[in-house]
């Protein structure tokens, strides 16, 4: 997982949040008690004088005083919870507050990133795509490949439909699962309708779940997206905290629909310079287009034709519009 120092400071603050939130309870609860049970104000003040008194104990490595004093403070802890009880409060009311009881609201446990802060981080990257609401209903798992047809044959290709799907969804699960390991770009090209973002989600997905950093982008969006920031504009979209180091330094960028963009000799230069960035760091790309190659070629200049043609592994998508299926799960493309 390739998080930059900025997304990781988010993850961080979410925890620093999270106890912050946690202590402001406590002292609710304690200026409660506190009133209602005068007593255990001075019980509180014994306990943390205690244990300053144990902590230079231990510097100075009288292990018997430590000992002695460990002693006092559990015996006064059992008197709070008493009093506690007897004032009609629980006994644990005034224990440490904590969201995760395993890494106590640290993100860590044993140095390893916790269960807690994993799943932050999926609800993050989730959040920067904008896919979390499609992802759950655009997946391997809802995947059905009874929508593209075996009598549809590509001449070019030598297969038909179903059969070619099933054989670019195995090089995408290959994709996937040497993602780490191995790089690779992917175009796909193909008619609309016939499945290619819905395969891009998919492959998304699973590379999300495994916390990669993905960022989604129409290429309507990339495109406004490099003026906004090159012109230093103030966008007013979901992607207005997204920079130029962002598209050229997450783990994966999809660039989707290319060629429904209004293209320019600036819109170029930039898709050229971020295509051109990720090849050389070996940061993956995925691109859709509904254009063909000899079409790519015409339009986009030879810098960045040859980039698609040279670097990436190229998957033709072809079959009938499966969004006029009834059995299509809502995806669009």
């Amino acid at each position: 997982m390739a998080l930059s120092n900025s997304q990781l400071a988010f993850i961080d603050q979410i925890y620093a949040n999270r106890r912050l939130d946690n202590q402001i309870v406590m002292n609710e609860r304690l200026a409660e008690v506190e009133e209602a049970i005068p007593e255990i104000a001075k019980i509180n003040s014994d306990i943390a004088t205690l244990a300053s008194d144990a902590m230079r104990s231990s510097l100075s490595g009288n292990s018997v005083d430590v000992e002695s004093i460990k002693k006092e403070i559990q015996s006064l802890g059992e008197k709070k919870r008493a009093l506690l009880l007897s004032g009609g409060f629980a006994a644990d009311y005034l224990d440490e507050i904590y969201t995760c009881e395993k890494c106590h609201d640290t993100g860590f446990v044993d140095g390893k990133s916790c269960e807690c802060r994993d799943k932050e981080i999926i609800k993050y990257l989730y959040s920067r795509s904008e896919l979390k609401n499609i992802l759950e209903r655009e997946n391997f798992s809802t995947f059905n490949y009874d929508l593209f047809s075996q009598s549809l044959v590509d001449e070019n290709l030598g297969v038909d439909a179903r059969t070619n799907m099933k054989n670019v969804a195995e090089y995408c699960q290959y994709f996937i699962n040497h993602f780490d390991t191995e790089f690779d770009n992917l175009l796909f090209y193909g008619k609309a309708g016939t499945g290619k973002t819905f395969l891009i989600n998919c492959i998304a997905k699973e590379l999300m779940d495994t916390f990669h950093s993905v960022l989604y982008l129409s290429a309507s969006q990339f495109f406004n997206l490099t003026a906004d920031n090159v012109l230093n504009k103030d966008s007013s979209s979901v992607y207005k905290n997204v920079d130029l180091d962002d598209l050229k330094n997450c783990d994966l960028l999809i660039i989707d629909d290319l060629g429904t963009e209004f293209t320019t000799a600036f819109s170029e230069t930039y898709l050229f310079e971020v295509l051109n960035e990720r090849l050389i760091h070996q940061k993956s790309t995925i691109i859709s287009t509904n254009l063909t190659l000899e079409e790519m070629q015409k339009r986009y200049d030879d810098r960045v034709f040859s980039r698609a043609m040279g670097y990436y592994s190229t998957f033709k998508i072809f079959g009938d519009d499966i969004r006029k299926l009834k059995k299509f799960s809502g995806g669009e493309d």
